[in-house]
C-alpha cells in the first residue's frame, strides 16, 4: 500500500497564532491530492511558548485557530501539533498536554498526547505539561499509525518505550512530530536513532521537524523518512521551510545504494547562525539594519560575514574605532574585508575621547598606572558609540565575543559584550578559524591576514591574547573538557594529553570566576550541546575547591 504524505516542515512564530494558522491553512489548501499532511510539534503556537501558555489570551487564540483549521475542506487527514487543556487536568498544576490533533472530515478524530516530557538542556516541559500513557495506534486511511511527539522516540533513558508499545499494539507506520533543536552533528544523531528504530521494529518512520530561529534556539528542519529496513528514503531541506509530498510504500524492497545526507559541520553552523539572525531580525520587526564594531580581527569579520550573508550587505554597518594602540594593519584589513562583501563601514577614531577620560581621571584620582581598567575603558567607550548608532538609526547591535573568551571572562562587561544578539558566542576560537578557512575555500572573502595574524584586543602596546590566557589551541581543548564533562572529571585526561597543572588550574579558576559575566551576556545562538545560555543553570555565588 502507498500513501501520499506531506512533510510540512514549517517555520512558525511563537505566539503569532493567526500567522501560523494562515500558513497551515495555505498548505492544506495547496496539497489537496495528499492522503496525510503532517505538521511539527507545537507548530500552531510555536515552541517553546514558555509561560505564555498560561495566558488566557493565548489559550483562546489556540482554540479559535483549531476550530478554523477543522473547518477546512480537505481530503487529507491532518496531524497538527499544538497544546490542549482537557477537563481531566483542570485541577492539576500541569494542566496542559503537548498534543497531536488528528483531524479528518472537519472533526478531531483523535488526540494523541506526549508521554515522555524532557526536562533537561533547553527543555522545561514538566513545568507545564502532564504525561499521558496511551499507546494505541490510530487508523488513518486504512493504515494503523502510531503518533509520537519528539521525546517519545528518545526513550533510551526512560522505562517507557513508546515506539515499541505502539508497534506491539499493531502500528504499521510511525509518525514523529518534532521541535528538535539543532546542534553540531544533530542530524546524524537523529538519523542513527530513527534508522535503528525502524529497522528493529520493521516499520517506516516519518520524522517531521520544525525549522526556524527562536531566541537562542535554531530548528534545522531536515525532516526525513525511513523505510522498514532502516534506510533513509527521503530528506527535506535543511534550515528552510519545505512542504514536499512523499510517496510512502509500506511494503517494498530495500534501497541498493542508500544515501547518508550528512552535511559538512561548518556549512551547518553557518546556515544555523544565518537562520537564527534572519528570524530574530525579521520576526521581531523592530530593526532597520545591524551594526557592529569591526576590529580587524577574526571574530568581528566572521560576525560581519554572517550578518551580510543572512540579511544582505546593505543592512550591515561596521564601525572601526581605532585608538593609539590600533595598528594600521588592523584598519587596512578591516577595510579590505568590508570591500570584499560590499559592507558599509565608518572609521570613527576614539583616541580623543579616551584621552579626555584619562585627563579627567588623573584630575580626580591622580596619576594612575595603566592596567586592565584602562583597557576596559576603551571597550566601554566603543560600546557607547555603537549603542548611539543603534539607538539613532534603529539598528540591532550585534556583539562578536566567542565562546573561548566568554568561558574565561576575557571580555569587558558593558563593553564588547553589549548588544542585542551575539553571533559567535557558542563557537570556540579554534572552530571560528576552521569555519573561516572553509568560507574561503573557493575565493578569499575573509582576508588571509585576518586569519593568520596573532589574535589581539589591541588595548595596550603590543598586546597579544596569549599574554593573558593560554594559546587558543591549548585553551580550547581544556575548555571543551571542562564544559562538556565538568570542572574535575577530565583532570587526569588533560594531564595525559600533556597539559601542565598550572595551565589547567588557571583555566579552571578563570572559568569558575567568570560566571557573573556570563549571567549578564547578550543572547547568543546555540550550536553546541553545551551552550552558555537557555539550557545552562549555574549559580554565580559559589565556592568549589578543585585545585
Amino acid at each position: 500500500m502507498e500513501l501520499k504524505i506531506v512533510v510540512a516542515q514549517i517555520n512558525p512564530i511563537v505566539g503569532d497564532i493567526e500567522s501560523n494558522e494562515k500558513k497551515i491553512i495555505d498548505i492544506i489548501q495547496d496539497k489537496q491530492n495528499a492522503d496525510i499532511i503532517v505538521f511539527p510539534e507545537m507548530s500552531l503556537v510555536g515552541y517553546p511558548l514558555m509561560d505564555h501558555i498560561l495566558d488566557p489570551l493565548i489559550q483562546e487564540k489556540n482554540e479559535i485557530a483549531i476550530e478554523n483549521i477543522k473547518k477546512m475542506n480537505s481530503n487529507a487527514v491532518i496531524i497538527l501539533g499544538t497544546f490542549t487543556k482537557p477537563p481531566e487536568l483542570k485541577e492539576k498544576i500541569q494542566c496542559f498536554y503537548n498534543s497531536a490533533l488528528i483531524i479528518e472530515g472537519k472533526n478531531i478524530m483523535y488526540v494523541e498526547n506526549k508521554r515522555l516530557l524532557p526536562n533537561y538542556d533547553i527543555f522545561d516541559e514538566r513545568r507545564y505539561f502532564s504525561f499521558d500513557d496511551k499507546f494505541e495506534p490510530i487508523n488513518i486511511k486504512s493504515v494503523e499509525c502510531g503518533i509520537l511527539i519528539c521525546e517519545d522516540i528518545w526513550d533510551e533513558h526512560y522505562d517507557t518505550k513508546v515506539a515499541e508499545n505502539l508497534v506491539k499494539n499493531g502500528a504499521d507506520l510511525l509518525f514523529v512530530i518534532n521541535a528538535s533543536p539543532y546542534h553540531i552533528n544533530k542530524f546524524k544523531l537523529r538519523a542513527n536513532l530513527i534508522q535503528s528504530k525502524s529497522k528493529k521494529l520493521s516499520v517506516p518512520i516519518i520524522y517531521v521537524n520544525m525549522v526556524g530561529g527562536m531566541d537562542e534556539i535554531v530548528y534545522d528542519g531536515q525532516s526525513f523518512v525511513t523505510n522498514k529496513f532502516g534506510q533513509i528514503v527521503f530528506k527535506a531541506k535543511e534550515f528552510e521551510e519545505d512542504f514536499p509530498i512523499v510517496d510512502i510504500e509500506l511494503e517494498g524492497l530495500p534501497l541498493e545504494n542508500p544515501l547518508t545526507y550528512e552535511m559538512d559541520w561548518r556549512d551547518e553552523v553557518v546556515k544555523a547562525l544565518q537562520l537564527n539572525l534572519y528570524d530574530y531580525f525579521h520576526k521581531s520587526g523592530i530593526f532597520n539594519g545591524v551594526v557592529l564594531g569591526l576590529s580587524g580581527g577574526i571574530d568581528s569579520a566572521f560576525t560581519a560575514y554572517v550578518c551580510a550573508t543572512a540579511l544582505g550587505s546593505e543592512k550591515v554597518n561596521c564601525i572601526m574605532m581605532p585608538t593609539r594602540f590600533t595598528s594600521q594593519e588592523s584598519i587596512e584589513l578591516a577595510k579590505e574585508f568590508c570591500e570584499n562583501l560590499d559592507i558599509k563601514y565608518v572609521i570613527y577614531p576614539i583616541d580623543d575621547l579616551f584621552a579626555a577620560f584619562e585627563k579627567n581621571i588623573e584630575k580626580n584620582l591622580g596619576k594612575q598606572p595603566f592596567n586592565v581598567a584602562d583597557e576596559n575603558l576603551q571597550a566601554r567607550i566603543r560600546a557607547n558609540i555603537l549603542m548611539y548608532y543603534s539607538n539613532k538609526f534603529n539598528w540591532l547591535l550585534v556583539s562578536t565575543g566567542n565562546k573561548s573568551e566568554i568561558a574565561v571572562g576575557y571580555c569587558t562587561l558593558y563593553g564588547d559584550t553589549c548588544g542585542g544578539k551575539n553571533i559567535p558566542g557558542d563557537l570556540l576560537k579554534v572552530q571560528i578559524y576552521e569555519i573561516c578557512n572553509w568560507i574561503n575555500r573557493e575565493k578569499e572573502i575573509i582576508p588571509k591576514g585576518i586569519i593568520e595574524r596573532p589574535p589581539t584586543a589591541e588595548l595596550r602596546e603590543n598586546q597579544k591574547d596569549s599574554d593573558s590566557i593560554p594559546p587558543y589551541e591549548v585553551l580550547d581543548v581544556i575548555l571543551e573538557e571542562i564544559i562538556e564533562n565538568g570542572i574535575d572529571s577530565e583532570y587526569r585526561s588533560l594531564k595525559q594529553k600533556g597539559f601542565d597543572n598550572n595551565t589547567i588550574n588557571k583555566v579552571k579558576r578563570l572559568y569558575l570566576n567568570s560566571e557573573y559575566k556570563r549571567r549578564q551576556l547578550v543572547q547568543t545562538i546555540k550550536v553546541s550541546e553545551s551552550a552558555f545560555g537557555i539550557g545552562r543553570r549555574y549559580p554565580v555565588l559559589k565556592k568549589i575547591n578543585t585545585f
